[in-house]
């Protein structure tokens, strides 16, 4: 009986560690990053949006170079964003009260991605809340857009240039498996 219950726990542990192997050719990351400018304002606590340009996904070409394909992409979740303000130089997110930031694609409903209630101060680099939503479709198209809703707590007299980079894991089945 303990011969068993040794095999059992070995086959167990076998299965287990070949699942997470197999995660790491089934599960990767596609990353995209824009910049936005907020425009030297007098408002404050006006909250004001920011389009980014749209961004080509070129998801058919990335699935290829990891042996799959949009049929065999099970979800896509936004994994991380984060702005980093780029301009002026040794300025911080203080201006900031709030921001969100929505997704936006040809044909579909406008979503909520990202946000952080209460920006903190003195930092140059922020990472947002992500929502755990499945946005293959945005990125199944050919580009996206991100639109950035912010509300200032300060008067601000200069343009602030911020990066913002996402990472948006692809959950996929390799080769049908």
């Amino acid at each position: 009986m303990k011969a068993f219950n040794l095999l059992f726990i070995s086959a167990l542990v076998l299965i287990i560690n070949s699942c997470d192997d197999l995660d790491k050719y089934t599960k990767f990351d596609l990353n995209f990053t824009q910049e936005v400018t907020i425009k030297a304002s007098t408002s404050i606590n006006f909250p004001f949006n920011l389009p980014t340009p749209p961004v080509a996904t070129n998801s058919e070409s990335a699935f290829k170079t990891k042996n799959t394909n949009k049929n065999l992409v099970e979800e896509i979740n936004l994994r991380k964003l984060q702005l980093k303000l780029t301009s002026p130089t040794g300025e911080d997110f203080s201006i900031l009260k709030s921001i969100e930031i929505f997704i936006m694609a040809d044909g579909m409903t406008t979503e909520k991605i990202a946000w952080l209630d209460a920006v903190p101060e003195n930092q140059s680099t922020i990472i947002l809340n992500v929502s755990g939503a499945d946005l293959k479709d945005f990125i199944f198209a050919d580009e996206f857009s991100l639109n950035v809703k912010t509300v200032t707590d300060e008067v601000n007299t200069r343009d602030y240039s911020i990066e913002i980079a996402s990472t948006f894991n692809v959950n996929a089945k390799l080769l049908g498996i």
